[in-house]
């Protein structure tokens, strides 16, 4: 059995069809648990259905971004076009939307549309992706996985191309012709890190967060880096998400886990993100308050002796991305870097995480390429830098940028500025055989 299939007996898609059957159990979660009617109003805060484009460009003069950070009732709508400068992208029309949305609860995950999470699997028949019929790639993946051997080109030509909603379309209908879940099978089929890549594809953006969440927590020790990344940057709405997948795959309360897992000043700073509710990115920066905070941040950091931990992390924690870019170059003119103030005052996991808060939004980065874009191409050099590659850092990275595509080729344009290589081209140089394939046809897109 594959290690894989260890913490989970299902990695189909879940979302609302029809309502489930009296007294419905969770199949995902160990020995299942009660799941609430999905009818009921009370089971989702209306932010669940909030769709925060996660991104947006910079100007110099910080104008509303097209983020949604806050709360918003309602249903999501699409991201209508891109926000990253040379990035084409369309959205689907809203009338394909709006057939889909009947049929099927979309959410926003990460900016990247997938059923919503309710604990039972999705109807077979369900246009879940409009224009995607899943029945021919059914057929090229029962035959590149049946007798002995497997076909990896072919599964690498099916699965590397797929969006969110066509993956979770290929799983449900997959499952319903065969019998057997799709994970199950490619488990079953590949291994290393070729197998641990095709496993992401198939869990998509939420259940593959998941899954690495838990990864990061669980057994001895916490992988802090790894839940920086999976944490930190989530809206409210996506943590809420989060939540719920978790508790269905798990059967267990997240922010309980993380909290038990870390200790004394972690634990603090982790409570504090995980509350934390910043204003909307669209909100216009007060920069009356940008001058009150760097006065705040001076007299609690390097204007000390010591530091006042707990003021420093609010501010940096509780602001929105435009506040927070308009605060790093406010402080920079006055002081110095905000980074070099957190690697002087700060140290082991909460220097990590403030690093990262303040890489996702440092100015001039993020006015060319969107916040985050610059830090995560540092990122995925990152995995690859120094004697051998970090293949997990890797595949995780490029399997979780990918789902928001044009987000990814503004990570892949930053890329090639900064190193003067394309991300494809340095991937092929570090990996081999069908690992690389899979890897380098996942950054070429076609999503």
């Amino acid at each position: 059995m594959s290690h894989y299939q260890t913490n989970h007996q299902n990695s189909d898609y879940n979302a609302p069809y029809t309502p489930p059957p009296n007294g419905f159990n969770n199949p995902l979660s160990p020995g299942g648990f009660h799941m609430p009617n999905p009818s009921d109003s009370s089971y989702y805060p209306a932010s669940n259905y909030q769709a925060p484009p996660f991104h947006s460009g910079y100007v110099p003069t910080y104008p509303t971004s097209q983020s949604h950070r806050g709360h918003s009732p309602g249903p999501p709508p699409p991201p209508s076009s891109s926000s990253y400068p040379g990035v084409s992208y369309q959205a689907p029309s809203s009338n394909q939307y709006t057939s889909y949305q009947q049929q099927v609860s979309l959410i926003y995950f990460r900016n990247a549309p997938v059923p919503a999470p309710l604990g039972y699997d999705l109807p077979p028949l369900a246009d879940i992706s409009p224009g995607y019929d899943p029945t021919m790639d059914i057929d090229k993946i029962r035959k590149a996985t049946k007798g002995i051997g497997t076909d990896e080109a072919a599964l690498i030509a099916v699965l590397a191309h797929l969006g969110s909603l066509p993956m979770a379309s290929l799983s449900a209908a997959f499952k319903a012709r065969t019998g057997k879940s799709l994970a199950d099978v490619l488990n079953s089929e590949s291994s290393g890190y070729f197998g641990e890549t095709l496993h992401g594809l198939i869990q998509g953006p939420l259940w593959y967060d998941v899954e690495l969440v838990r990864s990061a927590i669980q057994g001895a020790g916490t992988d802090e880096l790894l839940l920086t990344e999976i944490i930190v940057d989530l809206t409210p709405s996506d943590r809420q998400n989060l939540f719920i997948a978790y508790r269905m795959r798990y059967g267990r309360d997240l922010q309980a886990d993380i909290r038990g897992d870390l200790s004394a000043k972690t634990e603090r700073l982790y409570t504090m993100i995980l509350s934390a509710n910043p204003p909307p990115d669209n909100v216009p920066v007060d920069f009356q308050q940008v001058e009150n905070d760097v006065r705040t941040l001076y007299k609690a950091g390097q204007g000390k002796i010591g530091t006042d931990e707990i003021t420093f992390c609010n501010i940096i924690i509780n602001c929105s991305r435009s506040h927070l870019a308009a605060l790093c170059d406010a402080y920079r003119s006055k002081y110095k870097s905000l980074t070099k103030v957190i690697k002087s005052e700060f140290s082991g996991h909460m220097r990590q995480t403030l690093l990262f808060i303040v890489e996702g939004a440092k100015p001039k980065h993020a006015m060319e390429f969107g916040p985050g874009v610059w830090r995560d191409a540092k990122l995925l050099e990152k995995s690859m830098k120094g004697l051998g590659t970090k293949d997990k850092q890797l595949v995780r990275r490029v399997v979780r940028y990918h789902w928001d595509r044009p987000r990814f080729e503004a990570i892949k344009a930053a890329y090639q500025e900064k190193y003067r290589k394309s991300l494809e081209g340095r991937i092929a140089g570090e990996t081999s055989g069908d690992y690389k394939r899979l890897l380098v046809a996942i950054v070429k897109g076609g999503v």
